[in-house]
């Protein structure tokens, strides 16, 4: 098995050397005139789960995703680690045939795909994105969470001596439940992380997770 890495531009960190950090005190009484600053730390690097989540979304963003690399993707991130057995067929419905997909219809590509594995992608891209942008609504709309815990896509296992979400999606569920179960898996481990640090871009739907963007619904490309 190949050793993965986090997509490029979706983990944001700021290096020790920038003059932007944030103060926090001044040592006035003193006469010094020495501040001090809270440098933010790097983010954690991101769980397997995590990864490869990023790594399909920016995949089809960037359009490199394509019949053989999604094989390659669900059976390297999937199928290996023991969480669903292969899936003998690829499955994504129409949109407008899922109750949420208003919500998602912003990041669908203006002119539809000809090739059906590329249209497959992108209704399963705006579908997933659609649900992680409840996270950042006022009133916060998690029901995607619930609706992957009740159809049994995601399971609590223990692990050494915790207890941990983990992917547990079926070979027959459509694409888009299935990268949505890995998302799921780590937001249930760490909800107060996404609360702070998710960036969705309004535009074109790209995620990443930054602890101080200027803005939290823009992104570096739009």
């Amino acid at each position: 098995m190949s050793t993965r890495s986090s997509p490029r531009n979706v983990l944001a960190t700021k290096s020790e050397g920038t003059s932007d950090a944030v103060p926090v005190s001044s040592n006035r009484g003193s006469g010094s005139g020495i501040r001090r600053v809270v440098i933010p730390e790097p983010l954690a690097p991101p769980s397997d789960a995590l990864a490869a989540a990023l790594t399909f979304l920016e995949g089809v963003a960037s359009r490199r995703m394509c019949r053989e690399e999604l094989r390659s993707w669900i059976d390297r991130n999937l199928v290996q680690p023991g969480y669903m057995a292969r899936p003998w067929r690829i499955q994504e419905p129409l949109f407008g045939a899922l109750p949420a997909d208003k919500h998602c219809s912003a990041f669908l590509p203006e002119i539809p795909p000809t090739d059906e594995t590329a249209a497959i992608l992108v209704r399963t891209r705006a579908r997933v994105v659609g649900h992680l942008r409840g996270l950042r609504k006022e009133p916060v709309d998690d029901r995607f969470l619930s609706a992957a815990i009740f159809a049994g896509r995601v399971r609590r296992v223990v692990v050494g001596e915790t207890m941990q979400w983990v992917p547990r999606p079926r070979s027959h569920d459509i694409l888009s439940d299935i990268v949505t179960s890995l998302f799921v898996s780590d937001i249930l481990g760490r909800r107060e992380f996404y609360a702070q640090n998710l960036c969705i871009c309004d535009t074109c739907g790209r995620v990443r997770f930054d602890p101080e963007p200027p803005q939290r619904n823009k992104c570096f490309f739009c």
